[in-house]
């Protein structure tokens, strides 16, 4: 079934490009919401809670984490690709790099490989009825993605983007799982914010007592504050 889906992508794609003569100019199909130009960064502000009621914790945790585009390669299966250093600071308030990871971007499809999994983030042309399988690419079960508020600006920490598109789920969450995942790219920047939730909800009975919810789960957010190219 996913590579059944990749092949209808590439299919409409082709036939989206042939459009008749005479049409109001070249057709925007997204490509600088990915930019993969060496040299490229974004600072982001990270936060992230988690909760577990079983075992009574609650913490959380929030630091600085810096992304950079710091090389072109060509990949194992012959593609463009770049690598991404990804660094946090350390005691003295020096950035140190934290992981190495990967991305490519082609004609139909910007993939990233995150901590080894590879995972399709955005899919070309860009438009509102676009869905696709953010894990095509990997063993983890099927996630559907689609585009929402395309060409739309946003403002964030003070920083101000002309054009920008989320990318969210489009499977809502029921009684006992929620998994919510929502990436908003801007324009020659990249993405700019992304929310994720990962929460199991049970009832539970303890002593003769009335049910008592027991929640376990992660809420986490990354915000671009600053981004550049150097």
């Amino acid at each position: 079934m996913k590579k059944l889906a990749i092949l209808f992508g590439v299919l409409v794609l082709l036939l989206q490009g042939c459009s008749k003569e005479g049409s109001a100019g070249p057709r925007d199909l997204g490509y600088e919401y990915f930019p993969v130009t060496v040299g490229n960064w974004v600072e982001y502000q990270v936060d992230s809670v988690w909760r577990d009621d079983y075992f009574n914790i609650h913490d959380s945790v929030s630091y600085r984490l810096l992304e950079r585009i710091e090389e072109a390669y060509t990949d194992p299966a012959g593609r463009p690709a770049w690598r991404i250093h990804r660094y946090v600071r350390d005691d003295q308030n020096e950035w140190q790099v934290r992981d190495v990871w990967t991305c490519t971007r082609d004609n139909f499809y910007a993939e990233r490989t995150e901590e080894n999994v590879r995972l399709l983030k955005l899919s070309f042309p860009i438009n509102e009825g676009r869905r696709w399988d953010y894990n095509v690419y990997n063993p983890n079960s099927e996630w559907e993605m689609a585009f929402r508020e395309i060409h739309k600006p946003y403002s964030l920490n003070g920083l101000a983007f002309d054009s920008t598109l989320i990318v969210r789920q489009t499977v809502p969450a029921n009684f006992v799982a929620r998994r919510d995942l929502e990436e908003r790219y801007a324009k020659h920047v990249g993405m700019v914010r992304k929310r994720q939730v990962e929460t199991i909800s049970q009832f539970v009975t303890v002593g003769g007592q009335p049910p008592q919810l027991r929640l376990v789960g992660t809420w986490w957010t990354m915000e671009a504050v600053a981004y550049g190219s150097n």
